[in-house]
């Protein structure tokens, strides 16, 4: 019932009071084959929550998940200051157990009734451009991924979850920690709903913001099956987005799991605003997420990948891809020294050189010279100071070289 490629071998860490929600959300989570780091927290509110906490620990143990408890020893506050002064203390422990276990997630089980809630209070403010998406399953927090997966399930349909899979739970401490959590909104409307009025306060969420999340669940479909991210589309998306849009696209497409952290999702949308139209970011091993112009796309084995290079004047240069030598200057390849600062880059599929007086797109001019797929990804093309390819490498079987200038393009498994 989970959407959410658990990686093999992370720590998950579940925030969990034995109510209703947080243990089906257990459940669920140990039915797709995890075991999650169970954090419960007393603030000694009263004997159900002392209960609670032993009843989850029992659970805990009996099911051999590892259990992290913080006893709050400060006396918790009135009503109206319990909200932020919990919030501090709970996510001040979420963070610690997170860095500890190196968790890849937080989970929480944060449901349709907690959504609803947030969205009438923003109503209830009159707060302008009210957003659906401010409600999504991912966000970067903290420092943490927090991913909330019921979000689609009612208070009461995890009740029905947890009476039908018979799994345990305590009415009594779910509803001691919202005494102190729940506000007049909850507790005077959501509450209340029935099915007709929820689902009508649903697609009036949707309606407040339907052109973004049009545009969203369109990006949406299109990740899991695309080979491409649009970078406009991805810098227009808000944090959440950006951070679900993200894990999905690589889920989609890399090999074996690769856990994304918010440092990662940070650094990913620096390169998306950098201005160097070719950029990759490594994921994890050969795992690379690659900036080319205007899109973004995955490559899995870290070979052949694409690369941009400044000179500055002429000289000498060495990398992966080739070696050259224009100290003595590069006139021979139509290089002259007003080009420079020159850029050597991999050729790209909107590229276009003058051939014979017409304008030829550049791969299609080196595949017909009998350039393999794979080399075709690494071959160099040379631009002025203005943006314009001024010299492409000649590709022919056999080749003997007969510039005075040097450049020499590294060619792995390929005959010469």
């Amino acid at each position: 019932m989970l959407d959410y490629k658990f990686g093999p071998g992370n720590n998950y860490i579940l925030a969990c009071n034995y109510g209703p929600e947080s243990m089906a959300l257990l459940h669920m989570m140990e039915a797709s084959g995890v075991k999650p780091i169970v954090v419960f927290i007393d603030y000694h509110l009263g004997l159900p929550m002392e209960e609670a906490g032993k009843s989850l620990e029992a659970y805990s143990r009996e099911h051999g998940l590892v259990y992290e408890s913080l006893d709050v020893e400060e006396e918790a506050p009135g009503q109206e200051e319990f909200v932020e002064w919990s919030r501090k203390i709970r996510y001040g422990f979420f963070k610690e157990v997170y860095a500890r276990h190196e968790a890849a997630a937080l989970f929480i089980a944060h449901d349709q009734d907690d959504m609803i809630e947030g969205y009438l209070y923003m109503k209830e403010k009159g707060i302008k451009n009210l957003r659906y998406e401010n409600f999504g399953k991912f966000q970067a927090k903290e420092g943490m991924i927090v991913v909330r997966p019921l979000l689609e399930f009612s208070r009461e349909d995890l009740v029905e979850y947890c009476r039908q899979n018979l799994v345990p739970f305590s009415e009594e401490a779910s509803d001691l920690i919202a005494a102190h959590l729940e506000s007049n909104i909850r507790r005077e409307i959501v509450n209340h709903l029935n099915e007709v009025e929820r689902d009508q306060i649903i697609e009036e969420m949707k309606r407040a913001n339907d052109e973004k999340l049009s545009f969203v669940r369109s990006l949406e479909d299109r990740v899991k099956v695309s080979d491409e991210l649009y970078i406009r589309e991805l810098l227009a998306l808000s944090p959440s987005e950006f951070a679900e849009t993200i894990l999905t696209f690589v889920n989609a497409h890399a090999p074996s799991h690769c856990t994304i952290t918010p440092k990662i999702l940070e650094e990913v949308r620096a390169m998306c605003l950098d201005k160097r139209e070719i950029m990759s970011y490594r994921l994890r091993g050969t795992y690379f997420l690659v900036k080319e112009y205007d899109v973004i796309s995955f490559d899995e084995d870290g070979e052949n990948m694409p690369y941009s290079y400044v000179m500055e004047k002429p000289g000498k240069l060495s990398c992966d891809t080739f070696d050259l030598d224009f100290s003595m200057g590069a006139e021979d390849r139509n290089i002259h020294a007003d080009d420079y600062p020159i850029t050597i880059r991999s050729a790209l599929p909107q590229d276009v050189y003058s051939y014979h007086g017409y304008m030829v797109p550049v791969r299609r001019m080196l595949v017909a010279s009998g350039m393999s797929a794979r080399l075709l990804g690494v071959w160099p093309v040379f631009l002025s100071k203005e943006g314009k390819i001024i010299y492409v490498p000649r590709y022919v079987r056999g080749f003997s070289e007969y510039h005075s200038s040097v450049l020499k393009i590294h060619v792995k498994d390929e005959e010469k």
